[in-house]
């Protein structure tokens, strides 16, 4: 049973990475996750991945007429075999060594972004694409770098309806499958209910904060933000 802090500090870390994926198509486990590990392990991946797939409807329902669908198209064709890597690593790492896999991908990821890393996307890194997008959520509950990385020249408007359509049947095939596999129960059911206020409320302000998406401060300061709190699940682990 959570804390009344606890709850306070999960629904305002949410609240936080809520508003930059509302707005920017990723953020909310990658800034929400290293304070919600902190507070259950049992966090993530299956509440983050309920978190990511409310939001990740939104985007489907306001922005998937302006989705890439080509490129969906082959993603989807990557996904099987994302979902079965993510299963397998779930069923042989410990808790320690998911938190610091998860603490490490999320430095990494956000040091990558940060430096201007691109791919060249092709057919082939589609489906890479999709791949990674759905080992990286059912394994981590982190799918955004992924995709940042994956989907990077896509406009904002275009990456956040290519992700919703992605997003959504990835996120229920993922839930239902932590599900049959006994990694999403009550208790994770109980703390995904503590996470709700925090997405309401990152839904409603993304409305007012993704005008300024394109500016140029806002990106970096949110994988700062990512970087810095992956480093400290890391060091919490290994010190």
């Amino acid at each position: 049973m959570l804390e009344p802090l606890e709850i306070l500090v999960a629904v305002a870390f949410m609240s936080v990475g809520a508003t930059v994926q509302a707005s920017t198509g990723l953020g909310a486990a990658l800034i929400a996750g290293p304070a919600l590990i902190a507070i259950d392990p049992s966090y993530l991946p299956g509440p983050t991945i309920v978190a990511t797939l409310i939001l990740t409807t939104r985007h489907l329902l306001m922005d998937g007429r302006h989705a890439d669908r080509a490129t969906v198209t082959r993603a989807y064709l990557g996904v099987p075999i994302g979902l079965a890597l993510g299963l397998t690593i779930l069923a042989v790492a410990d808790e320690t060594a998911m938190r610091t896999v998860i603490g490490s991908v999320i430095v990494v990821a956000a040091a990558l972004l940060l430096l201007g890393v691109q791919l060249e996307r092709s057919a082939r890194s589609d489906v890479v694409g999709g791949g990674a997008y759905a080992l990286s959520l059912i394994a981590a509950g982190i799918p955004g770098p992924a995709a940042a990385v994956a989907f990077n020249d896509l406009p904002p408007s275009n990456y956040r309806g290519t992700i919703g359509f992605l997003g959504v049947p990835v996120g229920v095939a993922s839930v239902a499958l932590l599900a049959v596999a006994g990694e999403y129960g009550a208790h994770e059911l109980r703390l995904t209910v503590w996470l709700l206020p925090g997405i309401a409320i990152g839904l409603l302000a993304g409305r007012h904060v993704r005008p300024f998406v394109d500016t140029a401060w806002f990106r970096p300061a949110v994988l700062w933000l990512a970087l810095i709190g992956g480093a400290v699940v890391v060091l919490r682990e290994v010190l």
